[in-house]
């Protein structure tokens, strides 16, 4: 049989009990991942995840495994549906990968099900959220859709982040699913169920409590103010090899447009700026110019390069020039898209490097595919000085990862500010997800957060997760917003990301239990 009738048959099989099954657990994933979408959708996690856990439950063996990846396959494709628009194959690659994931956990929870009920369904929620946390670690990570994502449109809701995480809250959202699936199990007695369903109640309800209790009815408004340039620049004419200065023009423009607004510092986006600024003189020079004219400081977004280990890298870089024009600092990403900016262990695995594939795999460039970049990690992350007072970065991705943005405070800043290019997926729902990722970074570490994106979504939110002022899709204009400095650390800052740190231990220890116990069962004769 071939590969392809044998995915056919796997989603379409034969028997019509497996058919039901399988369009089950996909409409299932189908409205976890609607979960993320704009304004209302968030309820729909916190039940979304109670009827696949009941079906995997049940199950045993290989047709546990297909059923858990079946779901876990269907819900990374329909979250993340948007690689499409630039690359295919890197879609179908991601989704495979993850699928995988999903598979493990729910076959974790399954084995323990299997065991004792009772230990399957305390587990799961710390089974998953130490997948989570998991994906924050190693140069594979791709933490990019946590469960407690979901809740950033309720910001009552989301205030519980400053104190347990992003990782925190996950483990509420499936500690309430695990609520519900007891619910809807017939087999438990009705007092019990009863008392699980109160519970799932109890859990929102002192969510929205709490946050109602710490956000601020009455807004205090900003003081320090910076200029966000959204140049809207398309793809196309930013990297055109005879449009380079379209680029320098229009962020020239927007500069002067906002010169008399008292902004101390004026932020590009990622990668605004086409060029090496580090050894490029003649558009370091330009920047320089636009500086001066514009009296502030600049973080400009660009490439650039160094030798590393005897070998010059390229990087994705930040520089801040000061009001006279020159270059006081810069930062080079720390934390790259797996398989889009770099290879992960590039230095380890040279063999998933472009100029060794391409010797074998000619179509990479004949047929022009647009493989992933070469860049090369940044070392550490750089606190950027403006008179009395310092600010973190986050370049694009590194907004995704908690620990990152909570040891650049615990480094000093007074406010972070991130720079992204999300011009890539258009109009599509990765736009929004990215944007309230960064919003649960404010409101974690309960410090201000300034966002220039080349098109959009560029705006300036307060440490409650509210957005002040903010710019329209697709527009070229300068954002005048005051943000304010950071007056005292979060609990999160302070004691870190428990929640996902236990949650994980917990995973490792279920892992190496079940291991054990398979070895002694499988070898051990009494």
């Amino acid at each position: 049989m071939s590969i392809v009738r044998k995915i056919f048959h796997f989603v379409v099989p034969k028997s019509i009990e497996l058919r039901k099954r399988r369009f089950e657990l996909s409409l299932w994933a189908f409205l976890l991942s609607f979960a993320y979408y704009p304004t209302v959708f968030g309820f729909l996690a916190w039940f979304a995840l109670a009827r696949p856990l009941m079906i995997i439950a049940r199950l045993k063996g290989r047709e546990a495994f297909n059923a858990a990846y079946f779901f876990g396959f269907c819900f990374s494709l329909c979250s993340l549906y948007w690689l499409w628009i630039v690359t295919p194959a890197g879609l179908f690659a991601t989704i495979f990968i993850l699928g995988f994931y999903y598979a493990a956990v729910l076959m974790l929870f399954n084995k323990l099900h299997q065991i004792k009920p009772v230990l399957g369904w305390i587990a799961v929620p710390f089974l998953w959220v130490g997948l989570e946390y998991f994906r924050t670690v190693t140069e594979f990570a791709f933490p990019w859709s946590d469960l407690g994502y979901t809740q950033t449109y309720y910001l009552w809701i989301l205030q519980i982040v400053s104190v347990v995480s992003v990782h925190g809250l996950s483990l509420l959202i499936l500690t309430v699913n695990v609520l519900i699936a007891q619910v809807l199990r017939t087999e438990v007695r009705p007092d019990r169920r009863f008392t699980a369903g109160l519970s799932a109640f109890g859990i929102v309800l002192a969510l929205m409590a709490y946050g109602w209790i710490v956000l601020p009815k009455y807004p205090v408004p900003g003081k320090v103010p910076l200029a966000l340039l959204q140049g809207s620049i398309p793809m196309d004419l930013k990297w055109g090899t005879d449009t380079e200065y379209h680029s320098f023009r229009v962020y020239d423009s927007l500069s002067q447009s906002v010169k008399d607004s008292g902004a101390m510092l004026y932020v590009w986006p990622e990668t605004a700026a086409p060029a090496y600024l580090n050894r490029d003189e003649y558009h370091r020079k330009m920047v320089g110019d636009i500086a001066t004219r514009s009296f502030g400081y600049h973080l400009v977004g660009a490439m650039g390069d160094g030798v590393r280990d005897g070998r010059n890298r390229y990087f994705n870089s930040c520089f801040q020039f000061n009001p006279g024009g020159q270059v006081e600092q810069r930062q080079d990403k720390v934390h790259l898209v797996p398989f889009t900016e770099a290879v992960p262990y590039q230095d380890h695995l040279p063999f998933l490097r472009q100029e060794y594939l391409v010797k074998y795999l000619t179509f990479i460039r004949t047929m022009d595919i647009n493989w992933w970049s070469d860049f090369y990690p940044g070392d550490s992350a750089v606190l950027f000085s403006l008179p009395d007072m310092k600010y973190g970065v986050l370049i694009c991705f590194e907004s995704t990862f908690p620990e990152y943005s909570r040891q650049l405070i615990l480094k000093g800043a007074d406010f972070l500010v991130g720079i992204t290019n999300d011009s890539w997926w258009g109009t599509s729902i990765a736009l929004h997800m990215h944007s309230r990722i960064f919003i649960t970074r404010a409101v974690e570490n309960r410090c201000w957060m300034a966002r220039a994106a080349n098109s959009g979504l560029t705006y300036v939110v307060d440490a409650g997760g509210r957005v002040r002022e903010h710019l329209p899709l697709d527009v070229a204009q300068a954002l005048v917003g005051r943000v304010n400095l950071l007056d005292g650390f979060s609990v999160y800052t302070r004691i870190g990301d428990l929640a996902g740190k236990l949650s994980f231990l917990i995973t490792l220890l279920v892992c190496a239990i079940l291991v054990i116990r398979w070895v002694v069962l499988r070898f051990v004769r009494f």
